[in-house]
C-alpha cells in the first residue's frame, strides 16, 4: 500500500487552486515521477492556511504570495519554523526578482511563476521527488558531499 502524500494549495482564488489541484493530479502520472499517493488539502488565505498545515501536516505546500489577510512570504517564514524539512512552493503572478530572493532565503524550495503550466508544475514534483528520495537515504549525514 502506497503511502498518501499531503499537499496544502494555498491561494485566495478559487479557480487559482482548482487549476492547479487538476494539473498536479494529471502530472503525477508522469513515467519521470515515482508513483505516489497524494491527497489534496485547500486554504483560501494566511490563517487557513496555518491552521491547515499545523492540523494535517502536509509534506508539500504550494503558497502563493499575496493572500488577503497577509503576505504569502511572511506564512512561508512561520511554517519552516513549524516545520523546517517541509517542501514549499512559492506561486506569485509577482516574479519580481526580489519576491524570487526572498522566497528562497526563507526557506522556499523553489519559485513558480503565474499563470503556471503543466510543466512548470512536473518541474516542482520533480525537485520533491527528489528531495523525498535524498531525505530517505540511510545516513545522509555521512554524505556531506551530496547535491541538494
Amino acid at each position: 500500500m502506497l503511502r498518501e502524500w499531503k499537499i496544502l494549495l494555498v491561494d485566495d482564488q478559487d479557480y487559482t487552486r482548482q487549476l492547479l489541484r487538476n494539473l498536479l493530479i494529471a502530472v503525477t502520472q508522469h513515467e519521470a515521477l515515482k508513483p505516489r499517493k497524494y491527497s489534496y488539502l485547500q486554504a483560501n488565505s494566511a490563517m487557513q492556511a496555518r491552521f491547515m498545515f499545523n492540523l494535517y501536516r502536509p509534506e508539500l505546500v504550494f503558497l502563493d504570495i499575496d493572500l488577503p489577510d497577509g503576505n504569502g512570504l511572511d506564512v512561508l517564514q512561520k511554517l519552516k519554523i513549524d516545520r523546517e524539512n517541509c517542501f514549499i512552493v512559492m506561486v506569485s503572478g509577482i516574479s519580481t526578482l526580489e519576491n524570487v530572493k526572498t522566497a528562497m532565503s526563507k526557506g522556499a524550495a523553489t519559485f513558480v511563476v503565474k499563470p503556471f503550466n503543466g510543466d512548470k508544475i512536473l518541474s516542482a514534483l520533480q525537485l520533491f521527488d527528489k528531495f523525498i528520495n535524498e531525505r530517505s537515504l540511510p545516513n545522509k549525514s555521512q554524505h556531506p558531499s551530496s547535491p541538494i
